[in-house]
C-alpha cells in the first residue's frame, strides 16, 4: 500500500531520475501511488509519510519496510545508541518556552500516535485529531 512510495521515495534513487523536471515530486509519486495527483490523493500521500515518520513501520500491513522505522514517537537505537524522543513531545520535558519559561506541553493529547498507526494500518480512511488538540 503506501510500501511502494515509501521505497521509491527513500530507496529507489534509479526512480527520482526517471521523474520529469516539470513534475513536482508531490505529483509525481501521488500519481505513481493513487494513479491521479488530486488534492485528495495528495493528502492520502502525506498523512501516509508523516504517520510513517512520527508511528513508525510496526503497523504496516505490508512487512517489505524496515522494521527498523520504529518513528519519532517509539523508542529506537541510532548507531547502537538508544533513543527516545517520546519526552519532548508528551510533556515530560520542558521543551516549550512560554513566557520565557521553559514548560512541558503535551503535545500528544489525543492518541500520541495511536491516530497515525490506526490510519497505517488501514483501521482508518484518514489521520483523526480533534480540532481542539496539541496534535
Amino acid at each position: 500500500m503506501l510500501l511502494a512510495v515509501f521505497a521509491l521515495l527513500f530507496g529507489a534513487s534509479t526512480s527520482l531520475a526517471q521523474r520529469p523536471s516539470d513534475v513536482s515530486i508531490c505529483d509525481y509519486y501521488t500519481e505513481l501511488k493513487y494513479g491521479s495527483a488530486t488534492k485528495d490523493d495528495q493528502f492520502q500521500l502525506i498523512q501516509g509519510i508523516v504517520s510513517l515518520a512520527f508511528g513508525g513501520s510496526s503497523a504496516l500491513p505490508d512487512k517489505n519496510v524496515s522494521e527498523k522505522i520504529t518513528g519519532i514517537l517509539n523508542p529506537g537505537v541510532f548507531d547502537g545508541t538508544p533513543v527516545d524522543l517520546l519526552p519532548w513531545f508528551n510533556g515530560r520535558k520542558p521543551s516549550t518556552n512560554l513566557n520565557n519559561q521553559p514548560v512541558g506541553i503535551n503535545w500528544l493529547d489525543d492518541g500520541g500516535a495511536q491516530p497515525l498507526i490506526d490510519f497505517l494500518g488501514g483501521e482508518t480512511k484518514n489521520v483523526i485529531l480533534a480540532n481542539t488538540t496539541n496534535e
